[in-house]
């Protein structure tokens, strides 16, 4: 990408804002950290607006601004149909999960796998989450951020592409390092300020350059479809079919069985704050359809014949954002950044700490379990740092982040529903189940990385999210038959039980039922709405075909 065409002004913006959030979560995080709940788990007593916040700061990232924005400046609107089903998710969450989760105590999400199956389900669990949240989330959102840091400073060497990088690790590390889940959770409130700001600014400039809303909804593809729709035929890869099985299964995997997103649910004072915070994440996940897919779809109206779609965003603000309001832009691009890796960095060292270490050395006091925590948080970022120069000609982020969590996430999806929703369901079901969806997931992503491969594929295959759905279904039946019916009940039993000794903190009052009951309305009117505006029903209606030529016999 060339070097963006910014001004000292943005850059002093950016920089002010860089370093204000690092204050920011370094000052509400300068609570003593004493136990490794505290660290890791902010003593759980976060409200829902930190935890809403936080869930949505950790959802969206350098790899949503560059990698779906240019996606969506490929094949439109579509491509932030992802944050419509990552608001449904969302609401899953906070229906079905929430109260499993808190009931059961849990610190870890794959520690109900052990309670529900074995010790065995929980650390391969664990080590699908640890690769996902590492290899797809923050090593690449270093690069990306370093990338644009290079960009906006002027560097261009290898030495100075690794001090950016050095920057936005130690920044996020500091806070995450210091102060633990409390100082991320205050730190991801600003965060999603700036980003939220940040993005509608680009998208209110963007479309008064394009001429208006009349003129830049008005944009197609090849086949005469309006860019704007979030419904693609079904046929194509991110189509309404793929989305309706596949997207769905993934954001069931990513956004309520990963720990970068349990570990805020966990955090709550109350299943009320837990429940109440999924659904205000719900809510900044449809806003995100339209702060970062919808600058995208404009691009392509604005600047067709990019290079690459991922320089869509960035060019964007560079060319048709005034110097200043640029800058704040970009503080809501670094925000993201900053947000993506401490609370990766947050998760994975939990995940170690708890799920790995915890079993190995149960015997540590929790002066010794901060200690460690803090030291596997900086090993960690440092192997993420020294790894993310090297990601250099990466082509594709968005789908390749896609297609990783269709190939893993199948099976851990078939194993948390029917560990909540079956008796039946057995330690030997979930075994089976992994190992079988594992292996599926990995042939079927191999296969589809394959250009030679996938096109003598059926069309229905080549879309890693119609092979997820498939691989679901893989999955449900190798569970059905694995699985030892008397085991599983006395499992399911063991798990039931020990949720009716769960705390009063499990119970909402008469109160908090009726504003969530409200919240849970009112998202649904919401999602629905700008499920119907952006569609072929609604704004998105499809270029008509010109009629036939009328021609008149000479008499």
């Amino acid at each position: 990408m060339e070097t963006l065409r910014i001004t000292q002004l943005d850059i002093a913006i950016v920089a002010i804002a860089f370093f204000t959030t690092v204050g920011f979560g370094l000052w509400f995080g300068r609570r003593k950290v004493a136990s490794s709940e505290a660290l890791f788990l902010a003593d759980r007593d976060a409200t829902w607006p930190l935890i809403g916040a936080s869930l949505f700061s950790a959802n969206i990232s350098s790899q949503q601004f560059v990698g779906q924005a240019g996606l969506a400046y490929a094949i439109g609107l579509a491509a932030g149909a992802f944050q419509l089903v990552g608001a449904l998710c969302f609401v899953l969450l906070a229906v079905f999960f929430v109260d499993v989760y808190l009931g059961l105590r849990l610190r870890t999400a794959p520690e109900f796998f052990e309670k529900r199956y074995h010790v065995g389900a929980r650390m391969c669990v664990s080590g699908i989450n640890l690769i996902i949240i590492l290899a797809a989330n923050v090593a690449t959102a270093l690069y990306a951020g370093a990338t644009v840091l290079a960009d906006l400073a002027g560097w261009s060497g290898e030495t100075q592409f690794a001090l950016a990088v050095g920057v936005i690790a130690l920044a996020a590390g500091v806070t995450t390092i210091a102060g633990g889940l409390r100082s991320v959770l205050w730190m991801d409130l600003l965060l999603a300020t700036l980003l939220i700001t940040g993005g509608a600014i680009t998208l209110i400039m963007s479309i008064q350059h394009a001429g208006g809303w009349s003129e830049a909804v008005a944009v197609y593809d090849d086949e005469g479809n309006n860019l704007w729709s979030v419904l693609q035929p079904w046929y194509r890869e991110f189509g309404w079919l793929p989305l309706a099985t596949g997207a769905v299964i993934l954001g069931v995997h990513g956004h309520c069985t990963d720990q970068d997103y349990v570990q805020r649910a966990l955090a709550a004072r109350s299943v009320y704050h837990s429940k109440m915070g999924a659904l205000f994440a719900a809510v900044l996940k449809v806003v995100a359809l339209l702060i970062i897919a919808a600058p995208g779809v404009v691009a392509a109206k604005l600047m067709p014949g990019l290079e690459h779609p991922d320089q869509a965003y960035a060019r964007v603000v560079a060319t048709y954002v005034p110097p200043g309001l640029a800058g704040l832009v970009f503080a809501g691009l670094f925000s993201a950044i900053l947000g993506t890796v401490a609370a990766g960095l947050a998760a994975s060292s939990s995940l170690i700490s708890f799920d790995f270490i915890g079993r190995l050395a149960p015997g540590l006091s929790e002066k010794r379990r901060v200690v460690i925590g803090r030291l596997v948080m900086a090993t960690l970022l440092t192997g993420c740092a020294l790894l993310a120069p090297s990601i250099r000609e990466f082509q594709g982020v968005y789908v390749y982040i896609v297609r990783l969590g269709a190939a893993l996430g199948p099976a851990v999806f078939v194993c948390v529903v029917a560990g909540i929703f079956s008796r039946r369901a057995s330690g030997r079901g979930a075994t089976a189940t992994l190992v079988a969806g594992t292996l599926f997931g990995v042939s079927a992503y191999l296969i589809q990385a394959s250009p030679d491969l996938a096109e003598s594929l059926p069309r229905y295959l080549r879309s890693s999210l119609n092979t997820s759905f498939l691989n679901t279904l893989f999955c449900a039946v190798v569970m059905y038959f694995a699985s030892d019916p008397r085991e599983g009940a006395a499992r399911a039993d063991v798990v039931l039980a020990e949720r009716k000794d769960s705390p009063d903190r499990e119970a909402m009052s008469q109160t908090e039922r009726r504003r969530y009951r409200l919240a849970l309305v009112t998202l649904a009117i919401l999602w629905f709405s700008v499920l119907i505006t952006f569609s072929p029903w609604g704004v998105a209606r499809d270029r008509a075909e010109s009629p036939p030529e009328i021609t008149h016999s000479t008499p």
